[in-house]
């Protein structure tokens, strides 16, 4: 379970026009992998997916597919959406799309159709394991499959999440707890900066994919 149906605003088709390769696949690697279910990851051919598109830092717009972010929209196709995500309000944009493996990597082409034309240049490089942003050396991937997975959400935004390896779940709990009334903290979550505004009502939690209970961090 990633996505509580109860807090989905209502969907606004995205106009994609022709589609397009969603950006930074290096970087998502990890992302787009989590979100493949266990029979998808062994499959050949391309896998429909359902996607989102969000607004990121920087004027980005975020392509999320089962409440991860697995990329980002090209800078020369990103105008437009902003355009259609200041439309759509509070409604969700979303796009069809798939994941198609190229050139040894997954990556999300984004609109309907085969995939067409060359991906863009990767800018960010493939992360190393962090907590908030730091390093852990010597950490493989045999000691992190088996970490406690949770739902991370703030407000509308929510991402699935390994316990030690993709947020360090025990500091995130004594931030918020600390905190000032009103400051914003900052954490990364698959190599997004998330911002935190205690000063709004939107809600804080962590939820437990498997038994669905949800722990409310904020506002307490």
């Amino acid at each position: 379970m990633r996505l509580f149906d109860r807090w989905r605003s209502a969907e606004v088709p995205a106009d994609v026009g022709a589609g397009f390769w969603a950006a930074e696949a290096a970087a998502m690697q990890r992302a787009i992998v989590t979100a493949l279910a266990g029979a998808e990851r062994a499959r050949s051919g391309a896998v429909p997916a359902r996607l989102e598109l969000s607004p990121g830092a920087e004027g980005r717009v975020v392509v999320v597919w089962r409440n991860v972010i697995v990329g980002f929209v090209p800078p020369d196709r990103a105008a437009p959406l902003r355009d259609q995500l200041a439309a759509a309000g509070k409604g969700t944009l979303v796009a069809p799309g798939s994941v198609v493996e190229l050139g040894g990597q997954r990556r999300m082409w984004v609109g309907e159709g085969e995939p067409v034309g060359e991906p863009p240049a990767d800018e960010l490089a493939a992360p190393p394991t962090t907590i908030f942003g730091i390093h852990l050396p010597g950490t493989t991937p045999r000691e992190t499959t088996t970490a406690r997975r949770w739902v991370l959400a703030v407000g509308s935004h929510s991402w699935e999440v390994r316990e030690g390896t993709d947020l360090d779940v025990v500091l995130l709990r004594r931030r918020l707890a600390e905190a000032a009334p009103g400051s914003t903290i900052h954490v990364l979550v698959w190599g997004e900066p998330v911002a935190i505004d205690l000063g709004s009502d939107a809600r804080v939690t962590l939820s437990d994919p498997v038994t669905g209970e949800v722990e409310v961090l904020h506002p307490r």
